[in-house]
């Protein structure tokens, strides 16, 4: 699959502080990273990473009812 500009050039972010930037507890985004509903990242073997885009896609994804507008 190949990258887009926009995912090569954004930032990683930890669990804890996407979860904080979107007003989440952390502990529903680890579990949802955990499931593989939502991609991660490990880097040379460090902490689990997240791209803000990927997580805001699938929270829009599993949007009930309302509009998109």
């Amino acid at each position: 699959m190949p990258i887009d500009g926009n995912q090569a050039t954004e930032s990683l972010l930890t669990i804890q502080i996407a979860a904080r930037v979107l007003g989440l507890h952390a502990w529903k985004l680890r579990r949802s990273v955990k499931s593989g509903l939502i991609p991660s990242y490990r880097l040379l073997n460090s902490r689990r990473l997240v791209r803000l885009s990927e997580v805001i896609a699938v929270i829009d994804a599993s949007r009930e009812g309302g509009t998109d507008a």
